[in-house]
Parts: structure tokens; C-alpha cells; sequence
């Protein structure tokens, strides 16, 4: 891939011409760490991963799907603000690469897709992990940006992944210049983050250390609301009481961590058990979600892990696993 030289004194002119043509989403320091639309270039704070995903951009928290008026369905009219998202890291890069492989290539979702159509994802890579929690190392994520910056002490090198990054790097071309300098799959690496020890965790779903994870866990949803790649969702329909023939649809993000998520008719639960539901979302997102896309939806971000209440580090539970008889 192509790569040009960004000296650091010109990161906030690059920022400066991001802002001009689009609205730009970057790390700001809260109480803590989100992504928001920025106003000054100032105010970008890169020394740690971001508390909260990047994904209610794309797959909103609550959105309405139409309206209803007797007969009559309105629908929403799609976003169409261009945004360029600055300081993504590599695990919230793949976590929208796996997102889009659900809603634009196993379903056409149209309200993620217009969301995601004038998105520009612009990376800045980790050169150790950012958290304790990391294990993205252990998970050959892939290259999926349109610009990856990379902090090289004195200088940004720019990487162009794709069509949209090499249109940004010529429309901004005065402030970037040629290197013969490249990066290596080797420069790719996160030192700290190769935690998880077991790759292929199949023969491990009746094992009886689970329970060292069970007997914590609080079925809160923490986990699933701060995951960036997970997408469970429900729709429902809300009435006014006014008039019963005007209302709308919305899609809420749900979680498979809470019994009404597979509540059916009759009041039958199909994973009652906390067990069942806490192990269900480790296998979705190491086992079966790469059952089919050849990939774990897992990122390794560490997340589910920071913001658990009861600090449940189930990449620690995985390692000390063993292979059990009967």
C-alpha cells in the first residue's frame, strides 16, 4: 500500500481541512473517552482507546424504522451528512468491517448503508495496547481503513487503503509528503495485545470452569451495549393514545445477556439460564459468527471486560481452560 510522510505540526491543518468538507468524529476526553463530533483540533485525544464503539453511528441505539398514519407508512428520509471518522483503531476498524458484513452483505440494511456510504474511516494505529484488556493480537485482524496514521515519534506515516483514502490524500496533497519509507506486517504488530491463548474454543462449551464467570455475572447487557461488533436488536411498534391509527416502528439494540431477549409466546425462555446466555455470546463471537464468515466477530477490544461491574476477564477464564473427560 501506498505511504506518505505527515510531519506532526501539520496534523491540525490536515484536521482544519477534514473539518471544511466534512463533519469530523474524533476521541474527545469526558468523563470519558467518546466519539464525537469535534470542534477543535485540540481537543483529539489519542492516548486511549475510546470507552464507547464507534457502531451507534452506523447502527443507531434507537431508530425509527417508518411511521404509520391508518394506511398510510412514512418512511424516515436517509442520512446523507458526510463524515469523516478520525482516530479509529484497528480493533474498531474491523468491528465496523464485520458490522458491514452483516448489514450491507448478509442483509441490505438501508439505514446502516446510507450511514456508512459517506463515511471515511480514518485509522490512528496503536503502538502498545492501550488497555490491559487488549487480546486484538489475537486475532489476525485485517487491513480495513482508507487512511491508517502511525505515530513514528518525529513524523505520521499515512497509509492509503483505499479509493476513498487515496481521493483524501490528493485532495490534501500540500500537506503530505513522498517517502520511500513502507509498513511492514511486522510494524502491524501491538505489542501486549496476544492474550487469548486458545484460538478454537469448541470442545470447551460444557467445560465446568464457565461457572468461574457465571457465579459474577450480573446479566446487565454491560458487555453487549459497549461490544462494537455486537448486533442484536428489536423492533417494536409504539401507538399514541390519542389515536390508535398513528404511531411508528423502531429497531433498540437488545442483548442476548437478558431473559426477554429469547422470550417467545406462552412465556417459554429459550436460554433461562445465565449460563447459557453468557456462554452464548463467547461462542457468537469466536465461534459462530467464523462458522460462516471465516472470521471471529470478536475484535479483541477489551471493552465487555473494562466496563463488566464485576470485571469478568472471560479471555482469562479461556486461557486456564482444559480439555475435560466425559
Amino acid at each position: 500500500m501506498e505511504v506518505l510522510l505527515l510531519k506532526k505540526e501539520r496534523l491540525n491543518g490536515f484536521i482544519e481541512k477534514l473539518q471544511q468538507d466534512f463533519e469530523v468524529i474524533a476521541p474527545l476526553k469526558g468523563d470519558v473517552i467518546r466519539f464525537l463530533p469535534l470542534k477543535n483540533p485540540d481537543d483529539i485525544f489519542l492516548g486511549k482507546n475510546a470507552y464507547f464503539p464507534i457502531k451507534e453511528y452506523f447502527f443507531k441505539k434507537n431508530e425509527v424504522l417508518f411511521q404509520f398514519n391508518g394506511t398510510k407508512i412514512i418512511v424516515p428520509e436517509l442520512p446523507s451528512k458526510k463524515r469523516a471518522f478520525f482516530g479509529l483503531r484497528r480493533c474498531d476498524l474491523n468491528a465496523i468491517k464485520h458490522q458491514d458484513m452483516v448489514f450491507m452483505n448478509d442483509i441490505h440494511d438501508p439505514y446502516y448503508t446510507a450511514a456508512r456510504k459517506d463515511s471515511y474511516l480514518i485509522g490512528y494505529h496503536c503502538n502498545t495496547a492501550p488497555s490491559p484488556y487488549c487480546f486484538c493480537g489475537s486475532l489476525e485482524l485485517a487491513d480495513y481503513f482508507d487512511l491508517m496514521v502511525y505515530d513514528k515519534k518525529d513524523d505520521f506515516l499515512v497509509e492509503i487503503g483505499s479509493s476513498k483514502g487515496k481521493g483524501m490524500a490528493k485532495k490534501y496533497a500540500s500537506l503530505f509528503s513522498k517517502t520511500s519509507k513502507k509498513i511492514s506486517e511486522e510494524e502491524k504488530k501491538i505489542p501486549g495485545s496476544d492474550r487469548l491463548e486458545k484460538k478454537d474454543i469448541s470442545l470447551f462449551y460444557n467445560n465446568s470452569d464457565w461457572k468461574k464467570g457465571t457465579d459474577l455475572c450480573l446479566s446487565c447487557g454491560a458487555c453487549t451495549a459497549l461490544c462494537p461488533t455486537c448486533y442484536c436488536f428489536e423492533t417494536h411498534d409504539e401507538v399514541k393514545t390519542s389515536n390508535i391509527n398513528e404511531g411508528e416502528r423502531k429497531r433498540n439494540w437488545s442483548s442476548c445477556q437478558l431473559q426477554e431477549f429469547t422470550r417467545v409466546a406462552g412465556e417459554h425462555v429459550y436460554r433461562k439460564d445465565r449460563e447459557e446466555r453468557f456462554k452464548h455470546r463467547i461462542f457468537h463471537q469466536l465461534e459462530y459468527f467464523k462458522e460462516k464468515h471465516k472470521v471471529p466477530l470478536c475484535v479483541g477490544c477489551g471493552r465487555c471486560i473494562e466496563g463488566c461491574p464485576t470485571r469478568i476477564d472471560f479471555v482469562d477464564i479461556l486461557n486456564n481452560m482444559k480439555v475435560e473427560n466425559g
